[in-house]
């Protein structure tokens, strides 16, 4: 078997989607790193701060291609699509 490391997108967009899933419409970075932990994540949390500020800034022609992160106010995402 072969074993395909996540990146620390892939473990932000997991945390992201079990969040909406859960019910939580916005969630915070401190509620994504720890979902990201749950999930496994183990990526530095200033590696997963930078994905998270990565994907906040990713223009919206690349957003139709992968999740992206909105922020709907200072400190608080959720997921464009």
């Amino acid at each position: 078997m072969i074993e395909v490391a996540m990146s620390a997108y892939d473990d932000l967009v997991t945390a992201a989607r079990s969040l909406r899933d859960q019910g939580t419409s916005m969630y915070s970075l401190a509620d994504l790193v720890a979902a990201a932990r749950r999930y496994g994540s183990t990526y530095p949390e200033s590696t997963l701060r930078a994905a998270v500020a990565a994907m906040v800034a990713t223009s919206a022609d690349d957003a139709e291609e992968r999740d992206a992160l909105v922020e709907v106010r200072k400190g608080w995402y959720r997921l464009r699509r």
